[in-house]
């Protein structure tokens, strides 16, 4: 190779990377140089504006909406005690002309009514008007005998001379059938009380005042002696029951204690109210049926309305009469107690929620409740009163951050029942 081209390759393989590499680093520093110079930043941090209301203990009474089912509290089978073939039935035409007025609202139809002690059906009464002669004239025959038998006693101890009398048999004395005989008339007797009840149950008269729910004969049907006994069913016009359910919390919020006596849920008030919210009738919570709903896991328990039924007997016209099954909605109304009532917005758990203290600090408290629904939660202890308690649902919070409270603020009474 010729020194000329050895030359050249010196020249590319190590003089020209030095040159380029002195180059680069010349431009870099040139770079660093004129780069701007950083201006620190202050950072602030973020306060969020939040909602407060101020926790002020107030002295409510519990209250609770529900359901029920209406149903009489009295409701039993009419049924037929004799034998025989359906007559007539009510309204009667030998009624006095002071009853006209009630004869469409007196009759054995399902929906009539009928006061205590009104005829409602009667049974053909021949049969039982011969098994009464025939019993009274047993009983003529049975006092003959037990005379006959007593006056020949005297006859006896006639025949008996001057012998000792107390020597002589029972059976000689007629003791055994003076005794018989007395039997025999008491007997009779019973079958002639007997006959009389029956002919007197011949005749159906209500055993309270109330109405029919259906009847199950009419006119000229056969009634026992093989036959159904069953004549209708009714329900006394008295007092009116209310099945509904509650759960154990709720029971406890109404102040309702089962099994301690009527006298301890005086103050469970029940009222029938409409789609207007009037109160229509007014009762009392009776009683727990002592059952838990397998499928619901709520206690069965009972209201009580008296005069609740339409009826055409009483003084009282009921606009608003109340009918057997008919679905109707209650409000409860139970104890008394000073609660602090909580909009639920205010809650991040069931039981905890955010308090502001006097730095405007954010801090979680625990609380116990004993009611909620959709709008308000009502706290009993873990509040006092004057506290800010935040209704402003945060998804972040951390014990003791900052927030900053909103202008205005209300008190937490802000709905009452």
């Amino acid at each position: 190779m010729s020194q000329k081209n050895k030359f050249f390759s010196l020249i590319a393989k190590v003089i020209l990377p030095i040159f380029l590499l002195l180059a680069m680093t010349g431009f870099a520093w040139q770079l660093i140089r004129i780069r701007p110079t950083p201006v620190a930043k202050e950072i602030v941090p973020f306060v969020p504006f939040v909602e407060v209301i101020a926790a002020k203990k107030e002295k409510l009474r519990s209250n609770l909406i529900n359901y029920g089912t209406v149903r009489p509290r009295t409701q039993t089978t009419l049924i037929a005690e004799v034998s025989g073939i359906i007559e007539a039935v009510a309204p009667f035409d030998q009624e006095p002309s002071s009853e006209i007025n009630l004869r469409k609202i007196q009759s054995f139809r399902a929906g009539g009514f009928f006061r205590k002690g009104d005829l409602l059906l009667k049974i053909e009464d021949i049969p039982l008007r011969t098994a009464m002669a025939e019993a009274r004239a047993n009983l003529r025959r049975t006092e003959l005998v037990l005379i006959q038998e007593r006056e020949m006693a005297k006859q006896a101890k006639i025949e008996w001379g001057d012998r000792n009398w107390s020597n002589a048999s029972d059976l000689v004395k007629r003791i055994p059938q003076i005794q018989k005989a007395e039997a025999d008339m008491l007997a009779a007797e019973a079958r002639l009380h007997q006959a009389e009840n029956d002919l007197s149950r011949a005749e159906l008269r209500a055993p309270f005042e109330g109405r029919i729910l259906r009847t199950m004969v009419d006119v000229g049907q056969q009634v026992g002696s093989g036959s159904s006994a069953a004549l209708a069913e009714i329900y006394a016009l008295d007092t009116g029951e209310i099945d509904l359910s509650l759960s154990r919390s709720e029971m406890n919020f109404l102040g309702f204690k089962d099994g301690q006596g009527k006298n301890r849920n005086l103050g469970v008030k029940v009222e029938i109210i409409n789609d207007k919210n009037e109160i229509i009738h007014s009762g009392m919570l009776d009683r727990s049926e002592g059952v838990v709903d397998p499928r619901t896991r709520l206690t069965k328990v009972v209201a009580s309305v008296e005069q609740c039924f339409a009826n055409p007997f009483s003084s009282k016209i009921e606009h608003q009469a109340l009918e057997v099954g008919q679905f109707v909605k209650l409000r409860l109304l139970g104890s008394e107690s000073e609660v602090f009532v909580i909009p639920d917005s205010a809650f991040r758990k069931l039981d905890t929620v955010l308090v502001v203290n006097s730095e405007n600090q954010l801090f979680s408290r625990k609380v116990e409740t004993v009611h909620r629904n959709k709008k308000e939660v009502w706290v009993k202890v873990g509040l006092e009163p004057g506290e800010l308690v935040c209704i402003t649902p945060i998804e972040i919070i951390s014990e003791g951050m900052d927030v900053r409270i909103a202008d205005h603020f209300k008190d937490s009474n802000s709905s009452k029942p």
